[in-house]
């Protein structure tokens, strides 16, 4: 296939200007443009190549470890795939600069050899450029631009290489005419993917999200029934609570706070999140500070810089948190934003104090859907009279009388909520119920409460010397408001952990450790990154770098020949051959005239196409004839005898001429 002229530069140019590494992108172009004038070329052997791929391969693997450990996230995927065309420049650049126009496949990969392969391995050549221009389009594609540049771009490079291959039988206009239809098509097409992939991207977060615990309240503002029960399936380590004594056990640390009910979802009314500003760049005032205050450190992390912040009741103050922004909507949540994703902050709190805002109307609202179960519980109760101290005292005992903690939920009635099954039929379920029965019973005697989920810190880990906190751990309470403040009101029993530590695998001790030495592996990290040592172990690396790159480096002189040189040196036997057989001159004849024979298209295959294409069967026939006579003479050992040679001769001319009378 005829190669486009500057399609390389284009590309590469396009890479630049997508993803900002003019840097990295103008020199290659130099260099690869400057093969039009130098005219020496090199003559690679397959181990030289094959050992240029593999310097290819390092450069990916030191590249891929760097940025991991620099920013560990899965997103450096994104980071790696925009540095791929510089990546492999030196393949493609000895591709260029070499005397073969193409490169056995076999030579790419560590699984093949070439003196197993045999003569076959030349069937597997490839041309270097287009499958580069592709790297290079992807890599592009990854900078996420977010406007139209990205598919303007990509719209030159398609007309480049397209118009390079169109068919002559069409006239230009007529072949611009339709590639600007098809360009508007896809560009319309484009759009509504792009939506498409935020959708499907928003998702695939949510679901990434719950996998490793994080909720998903930092991408919505609403918590359905049964989120948490399948959380707590998990017995995976989430965060990490270091605090300087062990007398906060069984702390509560909130993630999101609801204020309406709509079964089976609890829903925050209007968050209203407003930003705020650090009083330096690690250290978030969220309210005054009282005179009596605790203090913890929570290890966790954000996916994509971006997540909700684990924080105990009336926390005051947020240190040592290195964000960019942060939010905080009148409920008490808190989301943050920021360039890392393993975050070590220290909250200072006091439980006595409160800094979510009063209640509202919302905060006694009961759905029509569970007034009636609603009732009929507060007629089993002997509340009258009674202060909000003492309702609470009641509730908290009849519900753990009359119910009891399951995560294996029976005896479903499609003909009523989840959370009226609970209360009259089931009377089991885990703390979602408790929570949710609990903030509209008491909205029903008039308390004004909040639905809050996070999560319980109770498990010491004598190993790691710090509270370690699991998806299962995740859990649901109810905030009321009494004596002008919000307080936790938590009605589950108290056994629930004892019935899920006993669901526990022993087993589950391995991927305690597992996660511990990541911990420390990341704590370690962390601190070189702040830390000079950081800025000079690549220089300690250097050098076996440099060994690697060395032993990849070619161990004969690479031949270096002139192009005059290559245009003197003798033709092989076999192109001898192939350019003999006057049947070559038939397939150039229709290729100038738009019957293209695709290069991996065996000859009886392009015939089968052109008996579709050309209407005379007379030519058709003749043309069977002389490939038979053509496959005798390239293939077979004994070849043809002179008369045959000079019979294809003149065929061929007479041919030639019936398809010139016929056009």
């Amino acid at each position: 296939m005829k190669k486009p002229p500057f399609l390389l530069s284009t590309a590469l140019l396009f890479w630049g200007w997508q993803t900002g590494l003019w840097i990295c992108a103008i020199p290659i172009v130099i260099i690869l443009e400057c093969s039009r004038f130098v005219q020496s070329r090199w003559d690679f052997s397959s181990d030289d190549i094959k050992r240029i791929a593999n310097l290819c391969l390092i450069i990916l693997v030191s590249l891929s470890i760097y940025l991991l450990i620099a920013n560990r996230s899965f997103y450096i995927i994104y980071t790696v795939l925009q540095w791929l065309p510089a990546v492999f420049f030196p393949l493609i650049a000895a591709h260029i600069y070499a005397v073969k126009e193409s490169i056995k496949l076999t030579t790419l990969f560590f699984t093949f050899n070439d003196e197993n392969t045999g003569e076959q391995s030349n069937h597997f050549s490839v041309n270097l450029i287009y499958p580069y221009v592709a790297i290079c389009i992807l890599a592009a594609s990854n900078a996420n631009t977010e406007n139209i540049s990205f598919y303007l771009g990509l719209f030159v490079i398609l007309a480049i290489v397209l118009w390079n291959v169109r068919s002559p039988r069409f006239s230009p206009m007529l072949w611009l005419c339709l590639f600007l239809t098809a360009a508007s098509i896809g560009f319309i097409g484009q759009m509504g993917l792009h939506q498409l992939h935020l959708q499907v991207e928003n998702q695939v977060v949510a679901w990434f999200s719950d996998a490793i615990g994080q909720e998903i309240n930092a991408f919505k503002k609403e918590t359905s029934m049964g989120e948490i029960g399948s959380l707590k399936q998990s017995n995976d380590i989430v965060f990490r609570v270091n605090a300087a004594n062990q007398n906060n056990a069984s702390l509560l640390l909130r993630e999101a706070t609801y204020n309406k009910y709509q079964s089976p979802l609890w829903i925050a009314v209007n968050p209203e999140f407003t930003h705020l500003k650090p009083n330096n760049h690690t250290t978030w005032r969220l309210g005054n500070q009282p005179d009596n205050n605790s203090s913890l450190t929570i290890y966790g992390t954000l996916n994509n810089g971006k997540g909700i912040l684990r924080l105990a009741d009336g926390t005051f103050e947020i240190n040592d948190l290195p964000v960019s922004a942060m939010e905080k909507n009148k409920y008490g949540t808190v989301k943050v934003t920021g360039k890392v994703n393993d975050i070590a902050y220290k909250i200072k709190f006091n439980q006595q104090f409160s800094l979510d805002s009063p209640p509202t109307a919302d905060d006694l609202q009961i759905p029509k859907g569970e007034q009636p179960a609603i009732n009929e519980i507060i007629n089993q109760l002997n509340i009258q009279g009674k202060s909000p101290q003492e309702i609470l005292q009641i509730v908290d005992a009849f519900l753990l009388k009359n119910y009891r903690y399951s995560l294996q939920l029976t005896g479903k009635d499609n003909t009523s909520t989840p959370l009226s099954t609970f209360l009259l039929q089931t009377r089991a379920g885990h703390c979602e119920y408790f929570a949710s029965a609990t903030t509209l019973i008491l909205r029903a005697l008039g308390i004004p409460t909040r639905y809050t989920v996070g999560y319980s810190v109770h498990e010491f880990s004598n190993l790691e010397k710090q509270y370690i906190v699991r998806s299962r751990h995740a859990h649901a309470w109810t905030m009321v408001y009494i004596d002008g403040k919000w307080q936790t009101f938590d009605t589950t029993p108290a056994d629930w952990t004892n019935i899920e530590d006993a669901r526990v695998s022993k087993l589950s001790i391995i991927s305690d450790l597992w996660s511990f030495w990541g911990f420390q592996l990341s704590t370690w990290l962390k601190n070189m990154r702040s830390s000079n040592l950081f800025k000079y172990i690549w220089w300690l690396l250097l050098p076996l770098f440099l060994i690697m790159i060395a032993k990849s480096a070619p161990q004969n002189k690479v031949k270096r020949v002139f192009k005059q040189q290559i245009l003197s040196t003798p033709t092989p036997k076999t192109d001898i051959i192939a350019n003999d057989s006057e049947f070559y001159l038939i397939e150039k004849a229709l290729n100038e005239l738009g019957f293209i024979r695709y290069p991996s298209e065996s000859l009886k295959k392009w015939l089968e196409r052109l008996k579709e294409e050309l209407p005379r069967d007379d030519l058709i026939e003749e043309l069977s004839k002389l490939i038979e006579l053509h496959y005798r003479y390239r293939f077979d050992p004994q070849g043809i005898q002179e008369g045959e040679k000079v019979g294809l001769k003149s065929a061929v001319q007479l041919w030639l001429e019936k398809l010139k009378i016929k056009n």
